[in-house]
């Protein structure tokens, strides 16, 4: 089930968005937390650009990926600005200095989408909730079923499906204990780290483009 805006071809402009929407994107939306950077210790967060430790191979994969045409789109809790540990500035700091490191290796991310919120407060914008999903796919016309989500967290996963996406699960875990949720939609590729999956998310790429 496509979990997209509803989308009319009643007069030549709504076609044209309609088109849009239709078209092909190399879009890879992605976790930043354990993605793109290393975590911080459980309950704590990365408040400064020395805190910030690149991921094993990240760079190298997105690398690859955006030489094969891919932009990337960020999504990521920061429930530390709600519980007062990170100001939003510092945040700001922080992705500029990803973002200006990532362009330098021909990266482009287009946009990072954050949520503030502590979990107490039940966000629709905090993943697992789809909120900043739908928020990407407005802005950038995604077609959600054809775009993945790359995470390492069964939230990642959740939010993904609640937004009709493909999931890209990265984790140390054997896939028999990677999150199974019967109403996932398809394709959900799993593996160890982004590096090792290039090829696979470029490949179901081109089939989407073939498929349109």
């Amino acid at each position: 089930m496509v979990r997209d805006p509803y989308h009319s071809i009643s007069d030549p402009p709504r076609l044209a968005i309609m088109c849009e929407y239709l078209k092909p994107k190399k879009i890879l939306l992605i976790d930043r937390d354990g993605i793109i950077n290393e975590k911080a210790a459980k309950g704590e967060y990365i408040t400064n650009w020395h805190d910030f430790k690149w991921a094993p191979h990240v760079i190298e994969a997105l690398a690859l990926l955006a030489a094969d045409g891919f932009k990337f789109i960020v999504i990521t809790n920061q429930a530390g600005i709600a519980r007062k540990m990170i100001e939003p500035e510092s945040l700001d700091d922080i992705h500029k200095k990803m973002s200006d490191v990532l362009e330098g290796y021909g990266v482009d991310v287009l946009k990072i989408y954050v949520s503030p919120h502590h979990w107490d407060e039940n966000s629709f914008m905090r993943k697992p909730a789809p909120g900043m999903f739908f928020q990407a796919a407005r802005e950038f016309s995604l077609r959600m079923d054809r775009t993945f989500y790359v995470g390492d967290d069964e939230r990642d996963c959740i939010a993904a499906a609640n937004a009709g996406c493909g999931m890209v699960y990265l984790s140390d875990k054997s896939e028999e204990f990677a999150p199974k949720l019967d109403s996932y939609p398809e394709p959900i590729i799993y593996g160890r780290n982004l590096l090792e999956k290039v090829e696979e998310i470029k490949i179901t790429y081109s089939a989407w483009e073939d498929n349109v």
